[in-house]
């Protein structure tokens, strides 16, 4: 059912307004639906809105793109700040002859989102790797979480009995830090971060599935006696983060960028571990951390009073990923229905449901691409 209303005045005049309230994601496909009466020129408020997820963009990009084609043109208004930073990110402004964008704080320059620039000089081939044999496959996981290695093990056997087929599982990174595993590029399927998600892509890797859970978001924090309040009050602040291979932590670059605070004017110390890094603010030896939202909502409750969250993303669209290697890709269709054929399933759906996924669906391609293009702008 969808969670989202849109109240026309005028509808079939020149100067239409439509009024947009609630959440538009992937239940709202019937009712953005009722903008394609627009004829000439319409303003869309999204004042009203109160979150537009990855699905949401992409029905959003669909039908904005249509109406463009019709000759529709569309203005924009009442955007909050993070649904400003998506459409710019994902090119629906392109479909708008205008859009009411926040202004960043007028002490501080406007980052802006420039065009993605990547950290290889040349365009190289995708880089085959060597198959592992056609005995078995690998199956690499980034482990979420500590708790999440004995429901991968469950899983993993579950589908070799399902598949008739022998899966090495390979579990890395995560909270164990389990670095001596083989590297998810050289596995024959991967269920990565949303960091390993781009850097397999720009190897040859497709994106297979996304699991049904929360994403990855990122959240900015201070000590709670710290009496800087804004972005304005710092001046290259120190800022502790787990690690550079991390998609919270571009996330985070990403929010100080579009808060109107250069993120390249801040020193970052990596210090590989998240609850590290909470301890090491407190202490002392740094200004603010960045953490993901799930990390910092698991804190105990007394550590959470003496911290102070100075911004979150809201973007939904940084999720860990099912990948295949580029020489299992005539294999996909069957990995693909290998994992969707276990959703609801009853030991499968309970193992699924351990592991926080609660099912499997096809990646958008406006979600891949906002991905690689916060991937590339930073790394």
């Amino acid at each position: 059912m969808s969670m989202l209303e849109i109240h026309a005045q005028h509808p079939a005049d020149t100067s239409a307004v439509f009024h947009l309230k609630g959440v538009i994601d992937g239940d709202a496909k019937e009712i953005l639906g009722q903008l394609r009466v627009i004829h000439g020129n319409a303003v869309l408020d999204f004042s009203g809105v109160q979150r537009v997820n990855s699905m949401g963009l992409a029905l959003l990009l669909t039908v904005f793109r249509d109406l463009h084609g019709q000759g529709a043109r569309l203005t924009a208004t009442g955007m909050n700040r993070m649904t400003a930073m998506l459409f710019k990110m994902t090119g629906v402004n392109q479909y708008l002859i205008g859009a009411a964008v926040p202004t960043p704080p007028e002490s501080l320059p406007d980052a802006g989102l420039p065009m993605p620039v990547n950290s290889v000089a040349a365009a190289a081939p995708p880089v085959l790797v060597k198959p592992s044999g056609e005995d078995f496959m690998r199956l690499s996981v980034n482990l979420q979480e500590r708790a999440q290695l004995e429901g991968w093990y469950f899983l993993n056997t579950y589908l070799q009995r399902r598949w008739g087929r022998l899966l090495r599982l390979e579990p890395r990174f995560g909270a164990l830090d389990q670095e001596y595993m083989a590297p998810p590029e050289h596995a024959d399927i991967a269920f990565v971060s949303p960091f390993d998600v781009c850097s397999l892509i720009s190897q040859g890797f497709s994106v297979l599935r996304f699991p049904l859970c929360p994403a990855d978001e990122a959240v900015i924090v201070c000590r709670g006696d710290d009496h800087r309040q804004s972005w304005a009050d710092f001046e290259r602040p120190k800022i502790l983060t787990a690690r550079l291979e991390s998609y919270v932590y571009l996330l985070g670059r990403l929010l100080m960028d579009e808060s109107g605070f250069p993120s390249e004017q801040a020193n970052y110390l990596f210090v590989g571990n998240d609850i590290k890094v909470v301890q090491m603010l407190l202490r002392g030896m740094g200004d603010l951390v960045i953490l993901p939202k799930r990390v910092f909502a698991g804190l105990a409750a007394l550590t959470r009073e003496d911290l102070r969250v100075m911004d979150e993303t809201q973007t939904d669209f940084a999720f860990h990923a099912l990948c295949v290697a580029p020489h299992r890709q005539r294999e996909a269709p069957a990995i693909a229905g290998l994992f969707d054929g276990i959703v609801g399933e009853g030991k499968g759906q309970q193992i699924l449901d351990e592991l926080g996924i609660h099912g499997w669906r096809p990646p958008q391609p406006e979600e891949v691409d906002m991905l690689m293009q916060v991937y590339r702008r930073y790394i």
